[in-house]
């Protein structure tokens, strides 16, 4: 397993939001996080991406703890992330974030990467227009600002970001929330595509069950800070208590 999450335990004053959590991620498996609102979903994904450190547990990543780290440090190891709210970065345009995701690639230790980067401007650029910004329907505004994007686009670019990085670990937080079908069907497939080519690991948090169905290998039900369920997709749908907690079935 390249993640193992072990006992991972959080608290807000009184109140536990994880509690005694376990995950383990294997190369090229997409698994997906559900539960209902409140469930302690992206409290468990800032724990593992370093924006918060639990009071007790452990996250490894091939054989190196991981909590305690801070979020850059986290993407030089090749662990990247998506967010539920997406900033506007003013003026950047959309080819110029992928840049910047794409910039993490030079600081890794391993993979090969660095050879991008004896590469001209312009065939970074072209590399991630038609690697990255086409699938994502995002190469006919690759040089506008984002601030002048709808929404579902600027979700869009802060997956590109992440995905420019080449990550082996990535860490997707509602990525699709927000967009119609046809979008999160796309950024669906594209994350399967990118999960082909790299072999990545990926934990997928969302609410939209057709893309969690079609998208994930595994997945992975949270509620009151816990995981109730673990199991394939056609397991999950198929367990009460599953239904009960998530789907308000008696």
């Amino acid at each position: 397993m390249s993640l193992v999450a072990r006992e991972v335990t959080i608290r807000f004053g009184g109140v536990i939001a994880v509690e005694r959590m376990a995950l383990e991620v294997s190369p090229g498996e997409i698994v997906g996080l559900i539960g209902p609102n409140g469930a302690g979903k992206t409290t468990f994904i800032n724990c593992v991406s370093g924006t918060y450190r639990p009071h007790t547990g452990t996250v490894r990543w091939l054989g190196d703890e991981l909590l305690g780290l801070s979020p850059s440090t986290l993407l030089r190891k090749g662990v990247a992330r998506t967010f539920q709210n997406v900033a506007s970065l003013h003026d950047l345009t959309v080819l110029d974030i992928a840049k910047l995701g794409a910039s993490a690639r030079k600081d890794r230790q391993s993979g090969g990467h660095l050879l991008d980067f004896f590469r001209s401007d312009s065939a970074l650029e072209r590399e991630l227009l038609e690697q990255i910004l086409e699938p994502l329907e995002l190469a006919d505004v690759a040089h506008k600002p984002i601030q002048t994007l709808s929404y579902g686009r600027r979700k869009a670019v802060d997956l590109a970001r992440a995905l420019a990085a080449y990550p082996q670990l990535l860490l997707l937080d509602e990525p699709v929330a927000g967009l119609t079908s046809h979008e999160g069907m796309a950024m669906a497939g594209v994350v399967r595509n990118v999960r082909d080519r790299l072999g990545c690991a990926v934990i997928m948090v969302e609410h939209k069950m057709d893309v969690v169905m079609s998208t994930c290998d595994r997945i992975v039900v949270m509620a009151a800070g816990s995981k109730i369920f673990e199991g394939l997709p056609a397991e999950v749908q198929a367990d009460p208590e599953v239904r009960r907690v998530y789907l308000g079935e008696p």
